[in-house]
């Protein structure tokens, strides 16, 4: 009888223990965003708040997404697509900031020059994708090695010089010829697969 007993307790925490880590595999632990501010000029979501739908600045629409511990983001399931009000044209040169969080094979995009701001990744419609996953970013076409983890980026487009930028965590990763597209166009990050995690939007004019 004795023995039966241990058997059905040892089987109990095994269950037990086996739940617990099931329910911590499905939680993302998010690092503190950067902390970055931005004054005057700058059109800026630092995602400790919701956005709103009369926001004048950015606009957020996607399913099952989450504010979290100061970032706007999905776990697992879901999207959310985060596009700057305000669309340059082709002679006003911009910069694109934000925090980027993508463990475990998220992803997140960013796309400048965009045809409108309902573009996607995959639409075949004109513009300049750029990529950011854990250690990695991907800029039309070429990888470069960044920082795992959260990492801060930075995209710079001067139009006069017709010139793309990109930084992370202040280090230079690509500067390269980049022609305005469509007249100008919108500038947005949109999810690709989760978890991916998205702090302290900034956009101004002027680099």
């Amino acid at each position: 009888m004795k023995r039966i007993i241990v058997v059905l307790l040892l089987a109990s925490l095994i269950f037990i223990q086996s739940c617990k880590k099931s329910g911590a595999d499905g939680e993302t632990t998010l690092p503190p965003p950067s902390g970055q501010t931005y004054g005057d000029g700058w059109a800026y979501a630092p995602m400790d708040r919701q956005i709103m739908a009369d926001d004048g600045d950015f606009a957020v629409t996607g399913s099952g997404f989450e504010y979290k511990d100061g970032w706007l983001g999905v776990a697992e399931d879901g999207f959310f697509d985060l596009a700057c009000r305000y669309e340059p044209g082709s002679g006003e040169s911009f910069t694109f900031c934000f925090d980027c969080f993508a463990p475990d094979g998220g992803v997140l995009y960013a796309g400048i020059w965009l045809y409108g701001v309902d573009c996607t990744p995959d639409d075949g419609t004109d513009g300049v994708w750029m990529s950011f996953s854990d250690g990695s970013a991907v800029i039309e076409g070429e990888e470069f090695k960044i920082k795992k983890g959260a990492v801060s980026v930075r995209i710079e487009m001067d139009s006069a010089e017709e010139k793309l930028t990109v930084f992370a965590d202040g280090v230079k990763i690509t500067e390269r010829e980049c022609p305005p597209k469509n007249g100008g166009g919108a500038v947005k990050a949109v999810s690709a697969k989760g978890p991916v995690y998205i702090s302290n939007a900034a956009f101004r004019i002027g680099i």
